[in-house]
């Protein structure tokens, strides 16, 4: 069994493949990449391949659906574990084909599979004299790993976050170790942002060390925006493509005002969050919310875009300019194709020099799931996977569990 694995240690070069879906749970991002040399500046990728695979309406229902405390029950649960790992197999065939390569061709795939729950430690579950938190917190992501391994009989690295926060962690962001290798640079500070389902940002000081990263959720993405088109259109609509709809509407103040109270926005890093906070659920509240006050759809819609573009701005006034001057701003995600949420967010940012990490070359849609190709090989070599000085983790730690071939 662990022949093949060995092997891998031999291989200086490996073509892994990275699978993710997001908070959106529209469906998995696929991303074939060569991977070769290692550490921070060392490391090379170049990404042969992307694909969507998109997940069906009822699919994605059923993920939301299984999310919610209220209705969500075991036996879906187990069912959709094995169905939504077929889909990410699925994924993972497909953008082999896409590259003309074949399953005998890929060495490893990473898979984030499709988070259900994700309930960090919170500080109001108690803190010891020194101030650590006692609670461990909890994550569950499904997307069985043993069902893309037999799809392709490739060794499969999953459930990356658990073991963060089995010492003590977050469980998340783990991006941000692939910001440190591949965007860190020994004269120019930087700050990456991810604008998904929940926003996140690193910052990566000039002449950068593991423990000088900050990263951490600084709150919404696309969530609400996504749930909020999704609820006016009746399902019409799964996004607000460029921002078209959002664009038409106005900013009510006094709802902006109250989203910006949210205690979340409130909490010092090291913090994580996710759909348990500003998922679907918070999306309804916020639309029956307005149109209790008579507002219209369009203007809830552009309320929650600015909510997002807002929440991002604080977040990196707050906790990266404190740190000192950023020269570079490294932007990434679905939220970059929002024209509207980026004319909010230039604005909220001062003019700061914001560039697409396209320029860099890793494309916006595929960087998150070619940083879980990356961990995947991180994990194979023996390397640490999280950054405890952004978890709050008790030490660096390799993450994820093997489904050997």
């Amino acid at each position: 069994m662990l022949e093949p694995l060995k092997k891998l240690l031999e291989k200086d070069t490996m073509k892994v493949i990275g699978l993710i879906s997001g908070t959106s749970c529209d469906g998995v991002d696929a991303a074939l990449c060569e991977l070769s040399g290692h550490g921070q500046g060392e490391l090379k990728v170049k990404l042969l391949a992307y694909h969507s695979e998109p997940y069906s309406e009822d699919l994605q229902k059923k993920v939301l659906d299984i999310s919610n405390p209220k209705i969500g029950h075991t036996d879906e649960l187990c069912r959709l574990n094995f169905r939504v790992g077929d889909t990410f197999g699925r994924a993972a065939e497909n953008i082999i084909e896409r590259a003309g390569l074949k399953p005998t061709d890929v060495d490893l795939v990473g898979t984030h599979g499709q988070t259900v729950a994700h309930l960090p430690p919170r500080l109001e579950t108690g803190i010891n004299t020194t101030g650590r938190m006692q609670r461990h917190g909890s994550t569950l992501q499904i997307g069985e790993p043993a069902m893309i391994a037999e799809r392709l009989n490739v060794p499969v690295i999953s459930n990356f976050r658990a073991r963060d926060m089995a010492a003590g962690g977050q469980g998340a962001p783990l991006v941000p170790y692939v910001d440190y290798l591949c965007f860190s640079h020994p004269e120019r500070t930087r700050a990456v942002i991810n604008i998904g389902g929940i926003s996140n940002m690193t910052y990566l000081p000039k002449k950068c060390k593991p423990e000088d990263v900050l990263a951490f959720d600084s709150g919404p993405g696309n969530m609400i925006i996504d749930a909020l088109i999704q609820r006016m259109t009746q399902g019409k609509m799964r996004y607000d493509k460029n921002g078209e709809t959002g664009a038409k509407g106005q900013v009510d103040g006094y709802i902006l005002g109250e989203l910006l109270k949210h205690p979340y926005l409130q909490m010092a890093p090291p913090k994580s969050t996710g759909r348990e906070e500003f998922g679907a659920l918070y999306a309804n509240q916020i639309f029956d919310w307005g149109i209790g006050r008579s507002v219209k759809p369009t203007d809830i819609l552009r309320t929650a875009t600015d909510f997002t573009a807002i929440t991002l701005a604080d977040a990196y006034k707050k906790y990266l300019l404190l740190k000192g001057s950023v020269d570079e701003i490294i932007l990434s995600g679905g939220g970059a194709l929002n024209a509207t949420l980026m004319t909010r967010m230039k604005k909220e940012f001062g003019g700061a020099p914001i560039a697409l990490s396209d320029d860099y070359g890793m494309p916006i849609k595929a960087k998150e799931a070619i940083a879980f190709a990356i961990l995947a090989r991180e994990t194979i070599l023996g390397n640490p996977g999280n950054l405890p000085t952004v978890t709050g983790a008790q030490g660096p730690r390799i993450l994820g569990q093997i489904t050997p071939p």
